[in-house]
Formats: C-alpha cells, sequence, structure tokens
C-alpha cells in the first residue's frame, strides 16, 4: 500500500508524463518508507498511545499522508530526475525544492491537527501534544 500513485501525482502537477516518462510508480513504495521513517521521528515523541516498537506505518489511514507522499516522490525523487534528464536544471531543482518545502509542512500541519491511526480498535485520531509539553521531563 503506497501512500500515493501517479495518478495523485498528475492531480497535484499535471503534465508531470511529458517528459518521455511513462511511470513513477517505483517512487511510491520509496517514498512510502521514507514518509513512515519521518512520520515515527515527528509523531510518536509528540503522543502516548503508540510505542515507537509498535509503530506499524500499516495502520495510518493513508488518505491523510497523500499529499505528503506526492510532494516526497516530487520533491526528492522525479524532480531532480527531470534536473539531469533536460536543460531546465535550475527550474526543476527550484520545483523540486519547493516540494520539498511543502512535504516538511504537510508533516507538521497533520501532526498538529492529530494523526488517524489504527491501535487495534479501528482507526482514531491521536491527538498529539505540544511540542514543549513532549519536551517535558517527567518524574
Amino acid at each position: 500500500m503506497a501512500f500515493s500513485s501517479d495518478a495523485d501525482l498528475m492531480a497535484m502537477q499535471p503534465g508531470i508524463f511529458d517528459y518521455g516518462f511513462s511511470s513513477f510508480e517505483e517512487y511510491h513504495s520509496l517514498a512510502e518508507a521514507e514518509l513512515a521513517r519521518d512520520i515515527k521521528i515527528s509523531w510518536i515523541p509528540r503522543q502516548r498511545t503508540v510505542k515507537a516498537a509498535d509503530f506499524d506505518h500499516y495502520q495510518l489511514d493513508a488518505a491523510q499522508w497523500k499529499r505528503a507522499a506526492c510532494c516526497r516522490v516530487l520533491g526528492w525523487h522525479v524532480l531532480p530526475m527531470l534536473a539531469v534528464s533536460t536543460d531546465a536544471t535550475t527550474f526543476w531543482l527550484g520545483m523540486a525544492d519547493d516540494y520539498q518545502k511543502m512535504y516538511r509542512e504537510e508533516i507538521k500541519t497533520v501532526v498538529n491537527v492529530g494523526v488517524w491511526y489504527d491501535a487495534g480498535a479501528g482507526l482514531e485520531e491521536i491527538a498529539s501534544t505540544s511540542l514543549a509539553e513532549s519536551q517535558r521531563i517527567w518524574r
């Protein structure tokens, strides 16, 4: 289960397949693993329901992470590849940088709003604590 697909990329960046590529499917599973790692780093310390050892990204609501996954595919994989294969290197790398920023902001936003996760009783919204609260030392 990848969080995104080529159709999602087309919705986010129309015309992405106009440069000689027919599919970017191999990058969706790669982006899924990278996104799962970043969710674990950003979200696990900010909630008390799911332990790091128990975290399974297949228990996340995939729809909640579609935008972040598309940004990951475009910003780290597809657009840098287009920069190498076309003459518009500066344009593609600038656009890749924009998608990388959108990716980071999307993760922050979703974590702040609350992550939908199936901890055993079906999908439930697990609220995040504030960053200051998550860094508090408990005695």
